[in-house]
């Protein structure tokens, strides 16, 4: 089997497993047509529920929990690279939507998009590791109602041993390392063994897959 052929079959692997962990899995051509997509999702989806209080917050009609909506809609991507967060921002104030890397605490209430970007992926689970060392990366995939994660096709690996000895070097880099592996949508059985999604994190999860 050559490179591209194994690569290929990484890439496929990882597609049907995350998507078995309820994950939309899409790909784009460019970071331009993901940001696109991350738009789309905010533009799509339904307004985000304030779940604790926020006195600042334009409110709207009760959600599916009877709780007030936000009116503004928010999309946090604060890892994103400057241009690309730039770029993000433009389409986003087309669409009246806030679009913030900053200051995620005023907004723990809850935000309708949160953007992550994965260093790895791991194929046989479908899951994402991402780098959340800073306070505001790991909120932007906490808070939000749709999680949207970029991960680069080149990045998917075979196994979690695979990733061990990178893991092993990224732990060694400073004093206090956090690293969040995801697959799929927050989801719990604790309340009577019944499924429930959404109940610690995102209600949905999209993963957009990029060349390169």
């Amino acid at each position: 089997m050559s490179k591209a052929d194994s690569k290929h079959e990484l890439v496929e692997n990882f597609t049907a497993k995350a998507v078995a962990a309820n994950s939309v899995v899409h790909e784009a051509p460019s970071i331009a047509a993901a940001l696109q997509y991350v738009v789309d999702v905010c533009e799509s989806k339904s307004p985000a529920e304030i779940l604790a209080d926020e006195p600042d917050a334009e409110q709207g009609p009760p959600g599916p929990n009877d709780m007030p909506t936000r009116v503004k809609r928010i999309v946090a991507a604060p890892d994103l690279p400057d241009n690309d967060f730039a770029e993000l921002e433009k389409l986003c104030e087309v669409k009246g939507f806030a679009c913030i890397r900053h200051g995620l605490r005023k907004h723990l209430a809850g935000i309708d998009v949160g953007v992550s970007t994965a260093v790895f992926g791991v194929a046989p689970s479908g899951t994402c590791v991402v780098n959340t060392d800073r306070e505001e990366v790991r909120l932007a995939g906490m808070i939000s109602e749709s999680s949207v994660i970029f991960l680069r096709k080149s990045k998917i690996y075979p196994d979690l041993s695979s990733i061990a000895q990178l893991l092993r070097e990224r732990m060694n880099e400073a004093p206090a390392t956090y690293t969040t592996f995801i697959s799929g949508p927050s989801r719990t059985a604790d309340i009577e063994r019944v499924a429930a999604v959404g109940v610690h994190g995102p209600l949905e999860q999209h993963v957009i897959l990029l060349e390169g």
